[in-house]
């Protein structure tokens, strides 16, 4: 790219006028030529060592953004992924012009004999939050209980599993015994062990290095493990993923479905037998922290279907939205705690109101292989309990209601039966606890059709990074 094309980019995106295609352009640019981010580099360093002064004002937030990625200590990481948040379409925002004349300004007073040191400290800077744990055991320095902001550093655990927040709706589930580090925004290392990662559109470009690999995240649902000696396995459930070889430097996008492992001695990314199995984490990822009796968290697989989802034994639970807004209202079959048997469920009608709620989504199902002797497709009974990390405040199992809530509550990738042969029938029961955070069910199946419920959860106050 030439000197001319790159001052059109870079001046569009000071201006907020960068639309898609050049935002690519210049995200190309910046990740293939080293020459031209180390001239965005040398810009950012000067806000950045400027920024704590009291003449300089809030920069813009895509600016802000960029900087977080900027070390103290002229040390600067790999800033890829940072400017691929940043280029993503946004209101127009303030020129940089009465930034620069500040710092024009500002610059004068340093000639006079007023240094700023590169290596200015900078106040400790929440990264992250422990969201939720279950039978965590901590090691090292660092004890974290639910609710502590985390920065720069290690999280070592012992053993259990840990959810942790980042900016951008990003989640992230530890399984122990494993060393994560925490490197910066959008941006961890993982010595040890496994993770669950959850990225929406708005965290693209979130990494994870590891001693062989370095994985970015394109909009997706992935799993990495480090074993012994750094072996590295990267399992995408849902999406892709782009991984880089560090000694090959070979780069594969991992679709949806597809495993690569890294073993010791080899720089080649090897296609390897898919097995999210191996990832625990997965139910914590998406809010679900227990399981107990006859239900199930359904493990992910290309192409997920609850339709294609077969199991006899079982009632299986689906994530389908997150986080996402209730713009008008529905009509529910329950919203209060309390016991609930037939008649008590089958046509009652609540109402949940929009307000500015955000509500996670699951589907609950029992859909067991069909059979035609008669003899086994008698009622079985299926009792079991769920608890979520947030309480639940409205649960659709009429039929209508489900329909209804299908196109809003559901996800759009799902196909869903019609008709009222999904709902509850006689015989079914339903318990939700005081605290909202457990729903317990006693149901009465038969091998014919489908039973299936929805379940809303509240996170309208989500914990957030600070």
């Amino acid at each position: 790219m030439n000197d001319e094309r790159f001052n059109e980019l870079l001046e569009a995106y000071a201006d907020g006028t960068l639309d898609d295609d050049a935002s690519w352009e210049l995200l190309m640019a910046f990740t293939a030529d080293a020459d031209l981010k180390a001239r965005l580099l040398n810009e950012l360093r000067l806000h950045n060592s400027l920024r704590g002064l009291p003449l300089l004002d809030e920069a813009d937030r895509r600016v802000n953004d960029v900087m977080q990625c900027i070390l103290p200590g002229r040390t600067s990481r790999d800033m890829s992924a940072a400017v691929l948040s940043a280029l993503r379409p946004s209101k127009p925002i303030r020129r940089w012009y009465p930034v620069v004349q500040r710092v024009a300004a500002i610059a004068a007073v340093i000639a006079l004999g007023f240094f700023v040191m590169w290596s200015l400290p900078k106040a400790e800077e929440s990264l992250a939050i422990v969201a939720h744990q279950v039978d965590a055991t901590w090691s090292g320095d660092r004890k974290l209980a639910p609710g502590v902001h985390v920065g720069r550093g290690h999280l070592r655990l012992a053993a259990g599993v840990v959810r942790i927040d980042f900016a951008k709706d990003v989640r992230l589930t530890l399984e122990g015994p494993a060393d994560l580090e925490l490197i910066g925004p959008g941006e961890t290392r993982l010595h040890s062990g496994k993770l669950t990662a959850n990225v929406p559109p708005e965290g693209i470009g979130f990494q994870v290095h590891t001693e062989r690999a370095k994985v970015v995240d394109l909009g997706t649902t992935f799993g990495v493990s480090v074993g012994k000696n750094g072996a590295t396995d990267v399992a995408v459930f849902e999406g892709r993923v782009a991984v880089t070889s560090l000694a090959s430097r070979e780069e594969k996008i991992i679709d949806e479905g597809d495993e690569v492992s890294l073993n010791e001695g080899s720089g080649a990314l090897t296609p390897r037998k898919f097995n999210t199995r191996t990832f625990r984490g997965w139910p914590v990822l998406f809010g679900v922290v227990n399981t107990g009796g006859k239900i199930r968290f359904a493990y992910p697989q290309s192409q997920l279907n609850p339709a294609d989802v077969t199991d006899a034994d079982n009632i299986v639970i689906f994530p389908e939205r997150f986080a996402t807004k209730l713009r008008t209202d529905f009509t529910v079959s329950i919203t209060d705690p309390g016991d609930y048997g037939p008649d008590e469920i089958i046509g009652r009608q609540e109402m949940l109101t929009a307000g500015k709620r955000r509500v996670n989504t699951y589907l609950i199902q029992y859909h067991p292989p069909q059979v035609d002797d008669e003899a086994k497709s008698n009622p079985r009974r299926f009792v079991g309990e769920v608890s979520f990390d947030r309480p639940i405040i409205a649960i659709i199992a009429d039929g209508d209601q489900l329909k209804a809530s299908d196109q809003v509550l559901g996800r759009k990738r799902f196909v869903y039966p019609q008709g009222s042969q999904r709902a509850l029938k006689n015989g079914d029961h339903l318990s939700l606890t005081q605290d909202r955070r457990t729903l317990k069910l006693d149901w009465q199946a038969t091998a014919h059709g489908v039973n299936q419920i929805r379940v809303v959860v509240d996170v309208s106050d989500p914990q957030t990074v600070r």
